[in-house]
């Protein structure tokens, strides 16, 4: 099978196809042909090895997938050969083929386009249990999304308007506010402005109720000035590094910290992934959310795809179709 290995931790431009074999699965596992897979800036940091966990060389990465069954092996009963279906790998996806336990994967309806469904199990349940489970968002509040021109940020948009919030975006162009617009923002503002506060400011009436945060670095403790009494601000990631927070903040805010961890999360909890999963397909048949992939790469020019996201030039969702 075609798939893209990783020998040495570096650049992932560097990635080249290879021709590896085929794993037939084991007890409690499936074989799914590939039909798209979502990367992010975490896919990218795990190619580089400066992920905080590095996997054994050499491995394929690719976490967010989403396929077609091929086979079954004894020991699974709710998946069946052709069975649409959107997963969590890990590792492994980018390659035509992929074996893995059949708990990690999720019968979706075939009316849904796989490249569409290749995000839901990394961008948009992050999104759904961050804004859900740990944010406790509720209808009329408001969001301040950072990074929202992204995959992790534009996706959250869809996720809060879904569930009736009002969305403020920053982002740090004018094209990437459009594609915040598009995605559902009431409000963008120019994060590349030293004013951008002050935008915010203006919009926001006693303050923000919630913040999702991928950035980090001074943008956290900016945002965490915004806050509302009551808010919770939710650190997603470190795009721009590992902030320092005053902690006073929190006490004079009346506001509260928490992290998002998905992946952690389902590993101690796995309970909450059906019903996650379950609702991102309902909003999806209901058109809640616009899944639509904004730029489809075949597996020849992953390297490209992830030089996007790194130089910040692309905006929207990404999937790779091996």
């Amino acid at each position: 099978m075609r798939a893209l290995q990783v020998e040495a931790f570096g650049d992932p431009k560097a990635l080249r196809v290879s021709d590896l074999p085929e794993r037939s699965p084991g007890s409690g596992e499936i074989k799914l042909r590939m039909g798209g897979v979502g990367i992010g800036f975490f896919d990218g940091l795990l190619v580089k090895g400066e992920y905080q966990i590095k996997p054994p060389l050499p491995f394929i990465p690719g976490s967010s997938i989403a396929g077609v069954v091929e086979e079954v092996s004894d020991g699974v009963t709710h998946l069946k050969v052709g069975d649409h279906v959107a997963g969590f790998a890990l590792l492994g996806g980018l390659a035509e083929k992929i074996t893995l336990n059949a708990h990690s994967c999720f019968a979706i309806p075939k009316e849904i386009p796989l490249v569409d469904a290749a995000n839901f199990f990394v961008a948009y349940a992050t999104g759904l249990y961050g804004l859900r489970e740990c944010g406790r968002l509720q209808p009329g509040e408001t969001v301040l999304v950072l990074g929202a021109s992204g995959t992790t940020g534009s996706t959250a948009i869809e996720i809060a308007k879904a569930m009736g919030a009002r969305v403020i975006a920053a982002a740090s162009t004018e094209a990437k506010r459009q594609r915040c617009t598009e995605a559902g923002a009431d409000v963008t503002v120019d994060s590349s402005s030293d004013g951008w506060r002050q935008q915010v400011k203006s919009v926001m009436g006693r303050g923000v109720n919630v913040v999702y945060d991928p950035v980090g670095g001074d943008f956290t403790e900016a945002a965490l000035r915004l806050m509302a009494p009551g808010g919770r601000h939710l650190i997603v990631g470190f795009v721009t590094g590992i902030a320092k927070i005053p902690s006073n903040l929190l006490l004079l805010k009346r506001c509260s910290i928490a992290g998002v961890n998905w992946g952690g999360e389902t590993m101690e909890n796995p309970a909450i992934v059906p019903p996650v999963i379950k609702q991102l397909v309902e909003w999806t048949v209901a058109g809640k959310l616009k899944t639509r992939p904004d730029h489809v790469f075949p597996l020849e020019r992953t390297g490209e795809a992830f030089e996007s996201i790194f130089n910040r030039s692309s905006s929207g969702k990404i999937v790779i179709t091996p």
